[in-house]
């Protein structure tokens, strides 16, 4: 596979113009050694933040909201949803719109345009593959799954980068229960080993498209009591059999290099005896995906406006948890309000102290590392 780089003359310019647009505080310890470093150690609090922030909007071309979030606020990420829609040319034209919003505030990256094109159930263009369903493809023999999976990967991320979406939140990596929780029509079956061998073909069919990838729901959603668009349901498995089961694909797509995966609104007491979200614990970010799994990609966390979350807190305070656990990009996909919010409160925690200015500085350079490796930087 091959990724854009950028040419040295862009290092080169950079490092010229380091000193005099350095922001106050941005001083990292040691010297910075690449591109990304130099970059972000030059950029503003206001666009480290604004990095770590996907969200959504309404209609289909850019309004008064998400043209605030992307030039006032810095954003460096959108998601489309059904409700953005009409026409693939249609999209392709908002697409570009977005864009050229982030290029005319001067951001220091493209955008992130993501979208949820699992295939089967949970498909936003109807004519855009992969059309099977993850348990259709589940259901050939392994050999022939891993085929498909892969190819409806690499041709849906193939459709996906000609309309301008270089991101796609999927493949679902969980292992389904089978006695009809929420995952099992999602899922690409109850074998472990299988489910692995499909997942990790499937990154491998998006990697070779260049379209940035985020296997999901981590720690694993296929046993949970109930969906969190609702409420925030719990795994009761004990860690032997979440060891066993549920971490099993997340390994496979680790091991082949997966570049950015979704944390789950899951309490999973064996994991993290608190029951808080995984999405804010940093026993299961921090501690287990990052320390024990080894996993250096970016990490985003579902729908912050899910009722998981929503529930429970208010959207700046779980924000501010969830960045504090280990994730990298907090996913808001619905309310110009609780985007507004959210980032303001990130804002004001680094600004305060709540919030380490290095770990900042380490999740921004993540992000734009994988922006770098998919063709995203320079802008």
């Amino acid at each position: 596979m091959r990724f854009s780089r950028e040419p040295e003359s862009n290092e080169a310019a950079l490092s010229a113009t380091i000193q005099e647009n350095r922001a106050p505080g941005n001083d990292l310890t040691t010297a910075p050694a690449s591109f990304v470093e130099k970059l972000v150690a030059a950029m503003p609090l206001e666009q480290k933040i604004g990095q770590m922030m996907m969200v959504g909007f309404e209609g289909s071309e850019p309004d008064a909201a998400i043209t605030q979030a992307i030039q006032d606020r810095h954003v460096g990420g959108v998601i489309l949803f059904s409700r953005n829609i009409i026409t693939h040319e249609q999209v392709l034209e908002l697409d570009r719109n977005l864009q050229q919003l982030a290029k005319d505030a001067s951001q220091p990256a493209s955008l992130m345009i993501a979208i949820d094109q699992e295939g089967g159930k949970t498909r936003r263009f109807t004519d855009i593959g992969p059309a099977d369903s993850q348990p259709t493809i589940g259901a050939l023999n392994t050999a022939d799954a891993v085929s498909a999976a892969e190819g409806e990967a690499a041709g849906a991320a193939r459709e996906l980068k000609r309309l301008g979406i270089n991101t796609n939140l999927a493949p679902v990596v969980d292992v389904s229960a089978g006695n009809g929780t929420v995952m099992d029509n999602r899922s690409y079956g109850v074998d472990a080993g299988a489910v692995a061998q499909i997942a990790a073909a499937a990154v491998y069919g998006y990697k070779d498209s260049g379209v940035i990838c985020s296997p999901k729901h981590f720690p694993g959603h296929g046993s949970a009591d109930g969906d969190s668009e609702a409420l925030l349901p719990t795994v009761s498995s004990d860690e032997d059999t979440i060891t066993s089961t549920d971490l099993v694909p997340f390994r496979a797509v680790i091991q082949v290099e997966a570049p950015m995966i979704m944390v789950a609104h899951l309490s999973v007491p064996a994991l993290d005896v608190t029951g808080r979200p995984a999405s804010m614990s940093p026993e299961m970010i921090t501690n287990l995906l990052r320390g024990k799994m080894n996993f250096t990609g970016v990490v985003i966390t579902d729908d912050m406006e899910m009722g998981a979350v929503a529930e429970q807190y208010e959207i700046g305070d779980a924000a501010v948890k969830a960045v504090a656990a280990g994730a990298d990009i907090i996913l808001v996909a619905h309310t110009a309000l609780a985007q507004q919010e959210a980032y303001e409160a990130l804002l004001n925690a680094v600004s305060s102290g709540s919030l380490p200015q290095s770990e900042i500085d380490k999740a921004v350079i993540r992000i734009l590392e994988m922006k770098k490796q998919y063709g995203l930087l320079p802008a």
